[in-house]
């Protein structure tokens, strides 16, 4: 056992890793059946693209554990941001939120798998147990617990292939059957599993904690290794690099100073035949308004005109029918 602030996040022959992710802000991250249902479908597509072992896994209302072993060139951390992400977009969109759902920092343990394997798999499946949400371990659907007991639970989807890592772990159980097993572990047991994981980012015997420890102390060497002192003749190819570069930029600079000028001069011509054409529709619109202002104006007297015409017609008609 040993505490670390880092751990290799890739593929270890003797490692598997203990993964926790929580709702964001103790938020529930799993709402009714349909929602387990798409993150072990999301988990299974994730699996395959990965090629990770499954050896256990469970899902509760708030909280999920996963117990993988990867394979060389894939990391734990492009796999559960991508099984998180996938889903976090799922949940956003069925129930109309936006943001995280997940803490930000998912809690990864680095495993012996030799030593803590069948352990954590019953630490995994004793979850709702302990957190008192079933008394009997086969009335929660959302574990891997059904896969090691071969029972059939209706999920609503195919359930992720572990046979392989059930074979391996299952010969931890001495020939005893699965829930057998699991009904003698010891409670205190797994309360200080509880204690082992909270406390210490990698598990495992002295040697093993040792090899992780050259891993990352070799990888950290690596990544901050100074650079190599700089000879003669690489500081005068270097300064003959800078000169060059000045040089460069200084041509850029005057080149695009003649482009903007250029630039600002076309602007400034299209501005005026702009205005030009501006000018010259609008007295053409004033023009075409004057003359239809005009020739309204002459049907306007026209018709008064008319209209006095005919009034007078029709006194002279009352006048010589009120004489006869």
């Amino acid at each position: 056992m040993a505490r670390m602030a880092k751990i290799p996040r890739g593929y270890t022959k003797e490692g598997i890793y203990y993964v926790t992710s929580r709702g964001d802000n103790e938020r529930d991250i799993f709402k009714d059946p349909e929602d387990y249902k798409i993150y072990i479908d999301v988990l299974k597509k994730y699996k395959a693209q990965y090629g990770f072992e499954l050896f256990s896994f469970i899902l509760m209302p708030k909280h999920l554990h996963l117990l993988v072993g990867l394979k060389e060139d894939t990391t734990i951390s492009d796999i559960m941001h991508d099984l998180n992400a996938n889903y976090t977009k799922y949940f956003n969109a069925r129930y109309n939120r936006k943001g995280h759902l997940f803490q930000e920092r998912t809690k990864i343990n680095l495993v012996e798998k030799t030593t803590y394997l069948a352990d954590l798999v019953s630490y995994i499946h004793l979850n709702p147990k302990v957190a008192g949400l079933v008394t009997d371990l086969g009335d929660y659907p959302y574990s891997s617990y059904h896969l090691y007991t071969g029972k059939t639970v209706n999920w609503n989807t195919a359930p992720p292939d572990i046979s392989a890592e059930t074979r391996q772990v299952l010969s931890f159980t001495a020939g005893r059957p699965y829930a057998d097993y699991l009904a003698g572990v010891n409670p205190e047991k797994m309360r200080a599993m509880t204690d082992l994981l909270r406390k210490n980012t990698i598990l495992g015997s002295e040697e093993f904690i040792n090899k992780i420890k050259a891993a990352v102390q070799t990888q950290q060497a690596r990544t901050s290794a100074p650079a190599p002192v700089a000879t003669g003749k690489f500081l005068l190819a270097a300064a003959a690099a800078v000169v060059a570069l000045l040089v460069l930029a200084a041509g850029v600079y005057f080149r695009s100073a003649y482009i903007r000028n250029r630039l600002n001069e076309a602007l400034a011509n299209r501005e005026s035949e702009l205005n030009a054409m501006v000018a010259k529709e609008r007295s053409k619109i004033y023009k075409d308004l004057d003359e239809k202002y005009r020739a309204d104006r002459v049907s306007s007297q026209a018709l008064a005109k008319r209209l006095e015409i005919e009034k007078q017609k029709t006194e002279e008609l009352k006048k010589k029918l009120g004489e006869m």
